[in-house]
């Protein structure tokens, strides 16, 4: 199955494989933009599809039908008669109308899409009229597999690998014009910063939140890296966003953020902490700009902001060559802060592999300080950089971005024999 969003770069997803492969009636759900219309519209089976609009009116291909009414006899049909159908945002819908149509379950294949994850939690809750009839499938940021597949054959490996850390957001894959990646982010962080903060107010309001100085300040922090709950409370008091430096109060709207897609939270190794940042790369250097330059304030040049622009998508693609060790060893990335190491991989608790990205020049003296830290610790020692020296150094092995894009290729090939 394919996932393309401009004629110019084809995105496979695996996703979609995984959701032809599910049997009977699905509910597929993820915030806005992770492209669940475009997947569902352009490279999945359906025989009608229905989008619920904002003011409840119905856009619907292949099926007449004049409003929400008249939904379940129209699309209750087309069920008996085995068809497969599709409605999207189906979070707007009344829940009786919802719940009109499992009478017809499990005939033909419903299929709901929708942005909203405090309606998807709803539907799921013990005491729900629809629980039981749908399969849940969560879609998120693209695959690091998959995105990275994709960029390689257009780009070099060094290029696709830094591309691929921000492009995973597919609603910046059809706005790239081919120019280098510093340019491009600079962009969308500093010109057309209203893209960024238009797309967070979005997720927000499918939730029915509203973005208040709280999550806003919280979000602006996470941007500059403060991860640790404590630390958070104590700044947002001292800046009197929030009555006391409480730690529990501020977990509340973490959780929310987190259900929200916002905020992953990464386990600390041997600790039962989690290490929070925010999950879009592209929402994370705009917030990491805007503490520094006061971007949604003024005109900034791309020389002014060039040094911390540089600095901050050097961090994404540590997080995604992070995450991207992870998917190839089907493991879980976990993060050490003590000694501070980029990801260790675990794959059933015990340790498969432990990672450094050192995106650009190192030296000896880089690759002497990761052995010492890591040679207590079990599991393959792995040193990601641009462009390697040497393949091996003492029990380290040397990977560069040749060496992913071989890899990649391999497991993408594999994937479909």
């Amino acid at each position: 199955m394919w996932f393309t969003n401009v004629d110019y770069i084809t995105v496979v997803r695996s996703e979609a494989k995984e959701l032809e492969n599910i049997r009977g009636w699905i509910l597929l759900y993820g915030r806005r933009k992770v492209g669940k219309t475009f997947l569902l519209k352009n490279f999945m089976k359906w025989d009608a599809y229905i989008v619920v609009r904002r003011d409840l009116s119905l856009r619907a291909e292949n099926i007449k039908i004049n409003n929400i009414k008249e939904i379940p006899e129209k699309v209750g049909s087309l069920l008996e008669e085995e068809r497969i159908v599709v409605i999207d945002e189906f979070q707007r819908l009344p829940e009786s109308v919802l719940e009109d149509l499992t009478e017809y379950h499990p005939k033909g294949r419903l299929i709901l899409s929708g942005s909203s994850l405090g309606a998807v939690r709803k539907i799921f809750e013990p005491k729900s009229p629809l629980l039981g009839f749908f399969t849940p499938y969560k879609l998120s940021l693209i695959q690091p597999l998959d995105i990275l597949s994709a960029l390689l054959q257009k780009y070099s490996p060094i290029k696709a690998v830094e591309l691929a850390s921000y492009l995973r957001d597919p609603w910046l894959i059809p706005l790239y014009g081919d120019e280098d990646i510093t340019t491009f982010i600079y962009k969308y962080t500093c010109k057309y910063w209203q893209v960024v903060k238009a797309l967070l107010g979005e997720v927000f309001a499918e939730e029915e939140r509203t973005l208040t100085k709280i999550y806003e300040a919280i979000i602006s922090l996470l941007g500059s890296r403060i991860w640790k709950i404590k630390e958070i409370a104590n700044t947002l008091y001292t800046k009197g966003v929030i009555s006391e430096p409480s730690s529990s109060h501020v977990s509340g709207f973490m959780k929310n953020l987190i259900e929200m897609d916002l905020v992953e939270a990464i386990k600390l190794y041997e600790s039962r902490r989690k290490y929070y940042k925010l999950k879009s790369p592209i929402m994370e250097t705009y917030y990491f700009l805007e503490n520094k330059y006061d971007v949604s304030e003024r005109q900034v040049s791309l020389s002014e902001v060039k040094p911390a622009l540089e600095y901050s998508i050097r961090l994404q693609v540590e997080d995604y060559l992070a995450d991207l060790t992870a998917q190839i060893y089907e493991g879980r990335r976990e993060y050490s802060v003590m000694p501070e190491i980029d990801s260790i991989i675990t794959v059933r608790r015990k340790i498969k592999a432990v990672v450094e990205v050192k995106w650009g020049n190192y030296s000896k003296k880089d690759l002497e300080k990761f052995y010492k830290k890591t040679e207590t610790i079990p599991g393959e020692k792995i040193f990601i950089t641009r462009k390697k020296e040497e393949s091996l150094y003492k029990t380290i092995k040397i990977i560069d971005a040749e060496d992913l894009a071989t890899q990649v290729k391999s497991i993408i090939e594999t994937r479909q024999k």
